[in-house]
């Protein structure tokens, strides 16, 4: 776990109460990604990685770069962060409130990485096993790494499954080599 990670945490927490009690989730997490995106620009970075420029001026600038995008208290998690100089935190916020978030809403975000590409078929059964093992909805997304040589790894939460054949060799040349 990264020392970003455990800093962003207590923002993230906060902002998914406040997001949670005002029934305002979906709003948060557009911001939150608005804000994540401004951070990240090259040209704004540079800006935020300034030392001439001053804390406050940092979350002026977003604030004013994102406009009317944001209501008053995005705009004071801003400042917050800005003030308290995490605004390299954001992309860690984003991310943690994005987890608590599909996790109230039982919901969890998989990462199939294959040799080839699925079909619809192999997708669809894939969708079904995970969603009876880990009991929520799932969201999937694929991607083809024919380094695998065949089969898959899964990323579903906290939970990694790599039933790659690159994983099984790397093991049995492991073993041999003792």
């Amino acid at each position: 776990m990264s020392d970003y990670t455990t800093a962003a945490r207590p923002y993230a927490n906060a902002v998914y109460d406040i997001a949670n009690e005002t029934s305002s989730l979906s709003s948060w997490s557009d911001a939150l990604a608005n804000t994540a995106a401004v951070i990240n620009d090259d040209q704004i970075s540079e800006l935020l990685d300034d030392p001439e420029t001053g804390k406050t001026e940092k979350g002026e600038l977003i604030i004013k770069v994102l406009g009317d995008k944001l209501n008053s208290a995005q705009q004071n998690l801003i400042k917050l962060m800005a003030e308290n100089g995490r605004l390299m935190l954001f992309s860690d916020v984003v991310t943690q409130f994005e987890v608590a978030r599909a996790k109230a809403e039982n919901k969890i975000e998989a990462e199939v990485t294959s040799a080839f590409e699925l079909s619809a078929e192999q997708t669809s059964e894939l969708v079904k096993t995970l969603k009876n093992k880990l009991g929520c909805d799932i969201t999937l997304t694929t991607t083809v790494d024919e380094s695998l040589i065949g089969g898959v790894i899964i990323k579903a939460g906290d939970t990694i499954i790599d039933a790659s054949m690159k994983s099984q060799l790397d093991s049995l040349a492991l073993s041999l080599g003792r």
